[in-house]
């Protein structure tokens, strides 16, 4: 594990984009890991945390690998593909 990416215990989750949001401390920068999740038909905020809680440490993983390559989004946001 990088010891420079840090994923903090903080989810967020808007009902109408349906973006599911982690937060990774790169170097001491707060970044944000987006996923979206309009394939998975998830209703509400509880939804999507025991969506993301079962699959955390996979999403972390793959956030770490694009924190690494430097695959940032114009908005500085990391973008991860659903796991299902």
């Amino acid at each position: 594990m990088n010891q420079a990416i840090q994923f903090i215990d903080r989810v967020e989750f808007d009902e109408q984009t349906q973006l599911l949001t982690f937060y990774a401390q790169v170097s001491g920068l707060m970044v944000e890991c987006i996923v979206n999740t309009q394939s998975l038909s998830i209703s509400d905020m509880a939804a999507a945390k025991q969506y993301f809680e079962t699959l955390r440490f996979d999403y972390e993983d793959l956030a770490e690998q694009l924190i690494d390559d430097e695959e940032y989004n114009s908005a500085g946001q990391i973008e991860i593909t659903a796991l299902s």
